[in-house]
């Protein structure tokens, strides 16, 4: 199908797959914000929202909860790294955490507001592993966190106490 793409496999352990995923993320979020069917689909967002022209912020909103609250939360097959095209996902409608937070980078990038790909070690099982992934926005020059995993995220909340977090381009 065109302008669906689905990348799995084994991963390099710890950090050097870490890097991986997220490179290929940024590369995912790029083409994404510069594909019409994502871009088409952050306008309607916006607009149907009733968020007001030239207001970042409102259009920061209405982009997080419509990935939050409209984008199904569906794990990696067992066993393998899994990461959608954000054309995919919006066709699909459901992807983990590294899916969502692809989608929401690119579609916001295709508005016009960059964001940052967050990821942290929380699971106290494995503290030194990274285990999650958000973005980090730059709306109004000021970084406002986006967690659209779970239903109860606000915009802004942050992992309080991550064992290890680290940031990168989206």
């Amino acid at each position: 199908m065109e302008g669906f793409t689905v990348s799995s496999g084994p991963l390099p352990d710890g950090d050097q797959g870490t890097r991986k995923t997220l490179d290929n993320m940024r590369r995912l979020a790029d083409e994404g914000s510069r594909d019409l069917a994502v871009r088409g689909t952050a306008a309607s967002v916006v607009r149907s929202s009733g968020a007001p022209p030239h207001n970042p912020l409102a259009q920061t909103q209405a982009l997080f909860e419509y990935v939050r609250d409209c984008i199904f939360f569906l794990s990696d097959p067992a066993g393998t790294e899994w990461l959608q095209s954000p054309r995919y996902t919006l066709a699909s409608g459901a992807g983990d955490c590294d899916d969502r937070a692809t989608l929401l980078a690119s579609m916001l990038r295709s508005i016009g507001i960059t964001s940052q790909f967050k990821v942290v070690a929380v699971d106290p099982a494995r503290r030194d592993t990274f285990s999650h992934v958000y973005l980090v926005a730059n709306v109004m020059g000021r970084p406002v966190a986006l967690d659209p995993t779970y239903p109860q995220n606000l915009m802004g909340f942050e992992y309080p106490n991550p064992y290890r977090s680290a940031m990168v381009s989206a």
